[in-house]
């Protein structure tokens, strides 16, 4: 095989993408569609209570799109389905499989490799001395995984690489499915499975994977919600979108090659990593990109754990002020807030809640880290965050701190009669339960696809 030709709809299943995409993409004569449909960059909620952040009808639509696509033109598909990527998520699209296929009036088998993570499995791997070290340097985590943690977790789920999907693809070509769908997974993995499997160099098949498994953000102008066309050869590869209105160029390109990294020249992958240093971009024609010259550099191999744990329930209250006075009084007035509630609040134990303050106009999106101090803004927005043991506790605490922070007194106030105004009403919303990740660890493995248990099912059920 001379060259491998990929087709990725949208960035992520459940986006959405035109169909005069997927129909121009068709004509060029994809060997695979390809779509991730999982991600953590919602954080920690949805794999703890087991929901997902895109709606089902969103999903069925897309789903609807690529199966039928794939049965008419009779080649494989492979997703990543389920958004935490759990067991509980991935039922929850298989219902949806199911109303696609008796829509269709069709037969369909899918390959399907679970990302859930058994924990009796990763407990016996700790306890054999096996050890997964945290990825960040946070405090709340261990610095390696035990066994405790995995007890406390609600559930856990794995970036399964590339080579589970490989080994599901042989089901493909003996013909005993006609696709792939997996829970939790590496976005490139499920690019890049196919073009490794047939031998193409790692460092293109990385990179090219890296670049178009968020669909058309690499284009320009950029959209989550539309697809991009890859071909990779042994020397090379091209990218395109199939949408006339868009562009690749090499500036948006290479901005996605720096994409969602704090090192923009490298990517660590399981089995190595993307060094794309020496890479270099051509415009190969007005909407076409061609790319060559990175690296990748083996390293032992490893998968990257996630695990949430609860650690209570959630309240919030938002509101705003363009007090002067009161802006330029807000530090010490929250902090006395802070100390009224808890004096008021004395039958309550302190580690049984806590409250936190998000200033919007001050420094609401990046906390301590924001780099402009002292700012004068002529308006704030300021959430009330307040995360009790229980849900009780959270509504109890944050009514009284919003209370308090209405009728707070400061220096220089001159009404009595509120410093804060409400959008809403009623004033506080209570959001149900908090998980926090306490698994962000990478495990070795010495089989890629030991965790990762396939079966083949067939749709309808």
């Amino acid at each position: 095989m001379d060259e491998v030709r990929i087709y990725v709809p949208t960035a992520q299943v459940g986006y959405g993408f035109p169909i005069e995409s997927l129909e121009i993409a068709l004509k060029w004569g994809p060997h695979i569609i390809a779509a991730q449909g999982t991600s953590t960059d919602v954080g920690p909620y949805y794999l703890g209570s087991g929901t997902s952040y895109t709606e089902a009808e969103c999903v069925k639509r897309d789903l609807k799109l690529i199966i039928k696509a794939s049965k008419e033109s009779n080649i494989p598909f492979i997703c990543s389905v389920g958004g935490a990527g759990a067991d509980i998520h991935v039922e929850n699209v298989f219902k949806l499989v199911d109303q696609i296929c008796r829509e269709l009036s069709i037969k369909l088998r899918v390959a399907f490799i679970s990302g859930e993570i058994s924990k009796e499995w990763l407990k016996k791997k700790l306890l054999s001395g096996s050890k997964a070290k945290r990825l960040v340097p946070i405090e709340r985590l261990s610095e390696y995984l035990t066994v405790e943690d995995v007890d406390e977790s609600v559930r856990i789920v794995a970036q399964m690489g590339p080579e589970p999907i490989i080994k599901a693809l042989d089901k493909y070509f003996r013909g005993e499915v006609d696709g792939v769908i997996t829970g939790r997974a590496l976005d490139v993995g499920v690019v890049a499975a196919y073009p490794l499997k047939f031998g193409f160099p790692k460092n293109l098949v990385y990179h090219m994977s890296k670049i178009i498994e968020c669909g058309a953000l690499a284009a320009e102008p950029g959209s989550s919600s539309d697809g991009i066309f890859g071909i990779i050869t042994k020397d090379y590869f091209l990218v395109r979108p199939p949408n006339p209105r868009r562009r690749c160029t090499v500036t948006s390109i290479v901005a996605h090659s720096f994409y969602e990294r704090d090192n923009p020249f490298m990517e660590k992958l399981p089995e190595g990593y993307l060094d794309v240093t020496t890479a270099t971009y051509t415009q190969y024609d007005e909407r076409t990109v061609m790319v060559r010259g990175s690296r990748f550099v083996v390293q032992p191999y490893t998968i990257k754990l996630e695990g949430v744990k609860l650690v209570g329930f959630r309240t919030i209250s938002i509101a705003g002020s363009r007090d002067p006075n009161f802006i330029s009084n807000l530090p010490k007035i929250l902090e006395e807030v802070v100390e009224v509630v808890k004096d008021r609040l004395r039958h309550i134990p302190e580690n049984y809640y806590v409250v936190n303050f998000r200033v919007y106009g001050v420094n609401g999106v990046m906390g301590i880290h924001e780099p402009i101090k002292n700012p004068q803004p002529h308006e704030v927005g300021i959430v009330i965050d307040v995360v009790g043991k229980t849900q009780e506790i959270a509504n109890s605490v944050c009514a009284l701190t919003r209370a308090t922070l209405l009728h707070h007194g400061f220096e220089g106030r001159k009404t009595t009669a509120g410093n804060i105004a409400f959008p809403f009403s009623p004033s506080d919303f209570p959001v149900g339960p908090v998980y926090e990740f306490n698994i962000w660890h990478t495990l070795e493995l010495e089989d890629p696809t030991e965790p990762f248990n396939t079966k083949v099912i067939e749709f309808p059920r």
